[in-house]
């Protein structure tokens, strides 16, 4: 009986034990998944800027870029292009735990209906066939001039750009003609909006800006070469050219805008092929590692803990005895 009562007790204190050692792990991942949740849905699910290797062709082109909002909520709209000119929508959804699948219909452009991908959140989207999107983390040389002389393509908002990142800019598809999609960012998030194209020559831009609480119909007026911009009642312009080479080339050149034709030198600090990062993105960077960085710390103290912990019940129950 004594020994029976010993064997009892110990696996009592044994089950104890494990049930008291797992909380505080269980509370570090739940911190960790808590934290990777928040990041994830700052930018939303699948959201971002993508590179697609199989077209991609240098960062001088806008060639294998796609442009991914989740809005509204789970719902993804894609704006892409494959050679750098021409352009096209999709739409998709994300689904899954932590809405890490990510599900497009390529039917428009002759792929399957249902894709599903893997999302790594601020990493990769991989695709079946192994095909596998990267996340670009700031603009390349490309942005800088979209030659296009078309209204679709990428544009900027001078109220919102930020050099160095995506705000402000915004990427417009025709897909179906005259049928209008656009991704933009005005933070670092991405939304969505439609319309579609009117007049002459298709030069009335008319987009729903409700979405983002604007108005429900607003109508731009598209400018070809050699201005290429979208002009907005408000007196907004739009231009296809960053405001700050626009600038530069009217110094140099005793006003105008950049021609279509005119060739970029990227300056010294965008000889890596990127934009500059601002200092808020990269303090907001740094701030991202470090949490990360502390999460795992936590993660590994309380699994050092239990395991220390855990030798000393065992010890105590090698020793436990009948009274």
């Amino acid at each position: 009986q004594p020994a029976n009562i010993k064997l009892t007790r110990s696996r009592h204190i044994g089950v104890m034990f494990a049930v008291r050692a797992a909380r505080p792990v269980r509370a570090a991942s739940a911190r960790a998944l808590l934290l990777a949740a928040i990041l994830a849905r700052a930018t939303g699910h699948g959201a971002g800027v993508w590179r697609d290797p199989h077209h991609y062709r240098s960062d001088s082109s806008l060639a294998g870029l796609r442009f991914v909002s989740e809005s509204p909520p789970h719902e993804l709209n894609i704006v892409g292009t494959d050679d750098g000119t021409s352009w096209w929508a999709l739409k998709g959804r994300c689904s899954g735990l932590g809405m890490r699948n990510i599900t497009i219909d390529f039917s428009p452009k002759g792929g399957p209906s249902d894709a599903t991908g893997r999302w790594a959140p601020g990493e990769t989207i991989t695709w079946p066939d192994g095909n596998m999107w990267a996340l670009l983390a700031a603009p390349t040389r490309a942005f800088l001039l979209d030659a296009a002389d078309d209204h679709t393509g990428v544009f900027f908002d001078p109220h919102h750009f930020k050099v160095g990142t995506f705000r402000g800019m915004r990427f417009i598809a025709e897909d179906p003609p005259h049928v209008l999609k656009m991704v933009g960012s005005d933070d670092g998030t991405f939304w969505f909006l439609e319309g579609f194209c009117t007049g002459p020559k298709m030069t009335s831009i008319h987009f729903d800006f409700s979405p983002k609480g604007g108005p429900k119909e607003l109508v731009g007026k598209w400018a070809p070469s050699p201005a290429r911009t979208i002009t907005w009642p408000d007196g907004n312009v739009w231009s296809k050219a960053v405001p700050e080479l626009q600038a530069s080339f009217a110094v140099r050149h005793g006003g105008g805008t950049v021609p279509s034709r005119a060739r970029v030198e990227p300056s010294p600090t965008h000889a890596s092929g990127s934009l500059p990062l601002s200092l808020p993105v990269l303090v907001a960077s740094v701030a991202m590692l470090a949490l990360a960085v502390a999460v795992r710390r936590v993660i590994g103290s309380s699994s050092r803990g239990a395991a220390e912990a855990r030798q000393t019940q065992l010890a105590e129950c090698e020793n436990f005895g009948p009274p």
